[in-house]
């Protein structure tokens, strides 16, 4: 297997006025699904308690990896209020959180990391126009067309929710789902005004000190992109990405000590649920 650190060893840097934390993973990079058990089931459980997709968002081509992301950038914008913007898969995201088209928070800007990029620092274009796939179905008025070229600004409040919307939009070759973590929820509506404004908004502009950017940029498919990327960006400098990612490795290499003793299900979602515990104090230190 794969050094399992190099998929939480991260870059610091600072550009744009911001401070930048990147792992950057080809396919060799990225470890595969672990446990025998998922890729040896023709079918998962319909109890979606046991289900492992349903459940963490693992399963046969989506392994622990992807989750350990998502456990990394949840646990990192902890006590503040979290807004995702699903690149792509709106309406299906909306359909998921059950959010009705009309109370959805419509943006007119999306982030983007190009995951056919091997270099970070080119594959991260900054905001782009934003879009949909609401031209790929038969439209049932002319909402979906008029709305078409809008993403969707989602509050989520829950680990759970976060996995749904990233298994929402795991369907395709690639994924994106990019995550404000705002001091607190008044922030929104300053947001949503930069995301709609006619010019290209600049990140650092948006951000407040202790507020952090996320950006989880995913090769779904052999062969669809030349990288994934995990971008963390924040006006200061933090140790906490660092310390969130030892503390996940560790865990990691824990779950590959553990994994030839899983054999149910059941062990399986307590395992998963001890790799993905965040730890019990892990302050914010600048500097």
């Amino acid at each position: 297997m794969t050094d399992p650190d190099r998929f939480l060893t991260f870059e610091h840097g600072y550009r744009d006025g911001l401070h930048s934390y990147t792992v950057a993973v080809d396919e060799s990079d990225l470890p595969v699904p672990v446990w025998p058990g998922l890729q040896k089931r023709d079918s998962y459980p319909d109890d979606l308690h046991l289900n492992p997709w349903h459940r963490h968002g693992i399963n046969n081509c989506h392994g622990e990896s992807l989750a350990v992301w998502r456990a990394l950038a949840w646990a990192l914008t902890e006590g503040r209020s979290r807004y995702a913007i699903p690149c792509y898969y709106r309406d299906e995201v909306a359909q998921c959180l059950g959010v009705d088209r009309e109370a959805m928070q419509l943006i007119r800007w999306e982030y983007e990391v190009d995951v056919e990029l091997p270099d970070w620092g080119t594959a991260d274009y900054g905001f782009v126009p934003a879009r949909t796939n609401g031209f790929l179905r038969p439209a049932a008025d002319t909402w979906d067309i008029d709305h078409v070229g809008f993403a969707g600004l989602f509050e989520v409040k829950s680990f759970r929710r976060f996995t749904d919307i990233d298994r929402v939009i795991a369907g395709d070759n690639a994924s994106e789902l990019t995550v404000f973590a705002l001091h607190h929820s008044g922030r929104r509506d300053i947001l949503v005004a930069a995301l709609n404004q006619s010019d290209r908004p600049r990140l650092a502009t948006l951000l407040e000190p202790g507020e952090i950017f996320v950006d989880m940029a995913v090769v779904r498919e052999s062969g669809a992109g030349a990288r994934s990327y995990l971008t963390v960006k924040a006006p200061e400098e933090t140790r906490q990405v660092d310390q969130l990612a030892e503390h996940f490795s560790q865990a990691f290499r824990r779950y590959l000590d553990l994994v030839g003793q899983i054999q149910t299900l059941n062990d399986f979602h307590a395992a998963i649920d001890g790799l993905l515990a965040p730890p019990h104090a892990v302050g914010l230190h600048q500097g």
